[in-house]
């Protein structure tokens, strides 16, 4: 079996699977990536990378929207990271060692690179020609928008990267930025990563406020806030820790730290309730990053499917004007959406 073949029927495999998305970037594509990320800290023999990716229901948009959490960490978040993805991951890997190679899969996790070494799932993806970037760094796909969750197995078959996929989709209107609930997302500060000569840039996003705000740490994601509602001494006290951070991770986990004291202070029944049932406690909702980000999408025609209704819910919260004559375009056809 050439390695054209290899990847096609392995493609073909994964998507009987239920999974709906598979790439693969040669180890090449990440010669550039930091130190603290490079696929070998994890698999010192890895030759390929290979990205799946799942989609997470547009339908489940429309519950946060309602304030429904429950949903969306069930079968949108945690319920397909926690456990979907892992019998997705373990079956692509038995499938390649099936065939004569070994196959590493990579857990999704938000830890420190210092204590263990983790990958970018987001940075991959990209690599391995299934998407791109948008400026909020959540990544986009032409056929879900915002609206996936990635995973990782790494192999030592040396198969040929996937083409590229970039510049297609985010065309930086700055609405994820707009939306946030934390702020997390600036409108000018970015970073920029290179793959294969490429450059792609996304917004330098403040992991601290970001992570704080998406366990419940402020008043705007707070599922019942009330009307005393004050955190300025904890604010202070991780305003001075962060002082002492190297990187993005180290504030990442501040800001779940910084979280669980809101969450101790001004309890809640949902925060159990939402995690028990759910596998993961994403109380901002995606606001900005899944569904601002998703109703410009949508509203401006650049995603491939169409829906019988337009998803514009956070289109009409926030007064974004839709086209003069109450329509949208989508791949060259007009849909009412009235």
């Amino acid at each position: 079996m050439n390695d054209e073949a290899f990847k096609e029927n392995l493609r073909r495999y994964a998507l009987d699977q239920d999974i709906d998305m598979l790439g693969f970037a040669n180890i090449d594509r990440f010669k550039n990536a930091p130190s603290e990320f490079d696929p070998r800290n994890i698999y010192p023999r890895v030759k390929t990378v290979v990205v799946i990716g799942v989609r997470v229901l547009r339908g489940l948009m429309e519950s946060l929207d309602n304030n429904q959490y429950i949903p969306y960490n069930a079968h949108g978040y945690g319920g397909i990271n926690e456990q979907f993805m892992r019998t997705a991951r373990q079956r692509v890997a038995r499938w390649i060692e099936d065939h004569g190679f070994s196959a590493v899969p990579v857990i999704q996790w938000t830890g420190t690179p210092h204590q263990e070494p983790i990958m970018c799932h987001r940075t991959a993806a990209v690599a391995a020609g299934l998407g791109e970037f948008g400026w909020s760094k959540v990544f986009l796909t032409k056929r879900f928008g915002p609206l996936q969750r990635l995973g990782i197995v790494l192999t030592d078959a040396d198969l040929p990267s996937d083409p590229l996929q970039i510049g297609q989709i985010c065309d930086h209107c700055m609405a994820c930025a707009q939306a946030c609930p934390a702020g997390a997302i600036p409108t000018k500060q970015s970073r920029t990563v290179e793959i294969e000569g490429v450059e792609v840039r996304h917004a330098k996003v403040d992991m601290y406020k970001c992570a704080k705000a998406h366990h419940a740490g402020t008043k705007e994601t707070h599922p019942r806030p009330k009307p005393d509602f004050d955190i300025s001494d904890i604010d202070r006290k991780y305003e001075a820790m962060l002082r002492d951070t190297h990187d993005d991770t180290d504030d990442y986990v501040l800001g779940v730290q910084a979280a669980t004291d809101v969450q101790e202070r001004y309890s809640d029944p949902l925060f159990d309730l939402v995690s028990g049932l759910g596998r993961s406690s994403a109380f901002c909702g995606a606001r900005g990053c899944f569904r601002a980000c998703l109703a410009h999408l949508e509203d401006r025609g650049l995603l491939d499917r169409e829906f019988a209704h337009a998803y514009r819910a956070l289109t009409k919260q926030q007064g974004r004007p839709k086209s003069v004559d109450g329509t949208r375009k989508s791949q060259g056809k007009v849909v009412n959406i009235e």
